[in-house]
């Protein structure tokens, strides 16, 4: 059998899952493969998504080195990733220079630390969404890439010779990259793809409520493992962004993410079990989460949460990509990371997130990317605080966006896993009543100092 220093493997998840040994057994000992596809929908549901991906092909001993977003013309979920795989993390080739795009300014883009300036051109991330610019530096457009220039992009970046790439495609148009690109190897794969539908949320309930009453929140400062303060069916939306699993030390004992990983894993199961328990009949649970690689070892968290929530008895509904334009260059041979996943599940099919309210989303200079599943949303430079001591704050923005999708005002709002108090701050504000938990009480202070600044019209916080 020929082996090839890279492939791009073009197909539905099922196609690749049941034929993967064959993928890797077509992979030379010093090269990659790309998994270039799209989540699988059926009735409203993602029945197949690139954790599964990610998970068959660790276990058959392939290394993963990134995940690549690719945002396409298309309708709900116009997302396709590039799951990227080694077949021996120290030997594959990967030339970033070759993907450069130019840098629109020097001194504001990475402030005036020369270290992480090149010469050749901005860090490639693992976001493909070149730009042009006025040359003042200003952003004018976002731009589409089509399918053949995310393939010269992969090929150009990953073998040194044409010859020693092979594309497999169930999409007959890619047999034209072929004809245009006679040293490349093409093989065509025809079979159905009849299962890989557009999916929309579609709001199902008739009751709207948009008065303007008092509202308040709640913070436990308690393990969300037991919410025995909160009555059952009673919250319309949880966001949240879970602890990682031996990684951020949040300062008390017996914290959730110390304890070895299996124990890990039971705790969040009945974290989630707790809030599935209070929702409401049509409410929703939102979670940002990323892969995360420890000692070179990919832990596939999101995998493991939404493994959890369906069991549980939640309905997994979508990705959306929270898009991060700015990052810290990475490795010479990696992408840097601009992106994370926020989970989304529902109770029941009695849905009450507002697709409508995504149109009001415009994040980029391209109306076929905006009004879709990657929202481009920044961290804020710098800390909330001179002396904060919390280590993962994630932007109010992102919470905002969240919190209109799927309530209307006066609903309450839950966070698990409150922190320094983002998710209470914008329920408030967005006039909707808040319920949080918080393990550590020493982010007391912190929250209280968030308060005082962030919070409009004095609202009430009761601590607990």
């Amino acid at each position: 059998m020929k082996k090839y220093k890279l492939l791009i493997v073009r197909n539905t998840i099922e196609y690749i899952l049941v034929n993967m040994n064959n993928i890797i057994d077509m992979t030379d000992e010093e090269g990659s493969v790309f998994f270039y596809i799209n989540n699988t929908y059926r009735n409203n549901e993602c029945i197949y998504n690139i954790f599964d991906i990610m998970e068959e092909a660790s276990k058959l001993n392939l290394d993963y080195i990134n995940t690549i977003v690719i945002p396409e013309k298309n309708n709900f979920d116009n997302i396709s990733y590039l799951i990227w795989f080694a077949k021996n993390r120290e030997k594959y080739y990967f030339n970033k220079d070759v993907i450069r795009e130019k840098h629109i300014w020097k001194d504001v883009e990475w402030g005036k630390r020369e270290k992480n300036y090149n010469i050749k051109g901005k860090d490639p991330g693992n976001v493909w969404i070149p730009t042009k610019d006025d040359g003042n530096a200003h952003i004018i457009e976002h731009i589409l890439l089509n399918r053949n220039q995310v393939y010269n992009r992969i090929i150009s970046s990953s073998v040194v010779e044409i010859e020693e790439a092979c594309i497999i495609s169930n999409c007959e148009e890619d047999l034209n990259y072929m004809f245009n690109n006679n040293k490349i190897e093409i093989r065509y794969i025809n079979n159905s793809q009849e299962n890989q539908i557009s999916f929309g949320i579609k709001q199902k309930i008739d009751s709207v409520n948009y008065s303007k009453g008092k509202v308040s929140a709640k913070v436990f400062f308690a393990t969300s493992e037991d919410m025995n303060q909160v009555e059952k069916e009673h919250i319309k939306l949880i966001v949240t962004s879970p602890p990682y699993w031996d990684l951020k030390d949040y300062f008390k004992k017996d914290q959730i993410g110390k304890e070895d990983y299996e124990k890990y894993s039971r705790r969040m199961y009945k974290v989630w079990k707790e809030c599935y328990d209070r929702l409401t009949n049509d409410g929703s649970l939102w979670i940002n989460i990323n892969v995360r690689v420890r000692n070179g070892q990919p832990i596939y968290l999101p995998n493991l949460f939404i493994k959890q929530c369906k069991k549980i008895g939640y309905i997994f509904r979508t990705i959306i990509i929270w898009h991060k334009s700015s990052a810290i260059p990475t490795s010479s041979r990696n992408l840097s990371d601009h992106f994370e996943y926020v989970l989304v599940f529902t109770k029941s099919d009695r849905i009450s997130i507002k697709d409508f309210s995504i149109n009001m989303f415009n994040d980029y200079k391209n109306m076929e990317i905006n009004k879709s599943l990657i929202w481009n949303i920044n961290r804020k430079a710098g800390s909330i605080a001179k002396k904060t001591i919390h280590p993962a704050i994630y932007p109010i923005e992102l919470v905002n966006r969240i919190v209109e999708l799927g309530t209307n005002q006066n609903d309450i709002v839950m966070d698990p896993f409150l922190g320094s108090g983002t998710s209470l701050i914008s329920s408030l504000n967005l006039n909707r009543n808040f319920v949080g938990y918080e393990y550590y009480e020493g982010f007391k202070e912190l929250m209280q100092y968030r308060f005082n600044k962030e919070l409009v019209n004095n609202k009430e916080v009761i601590f607990e």
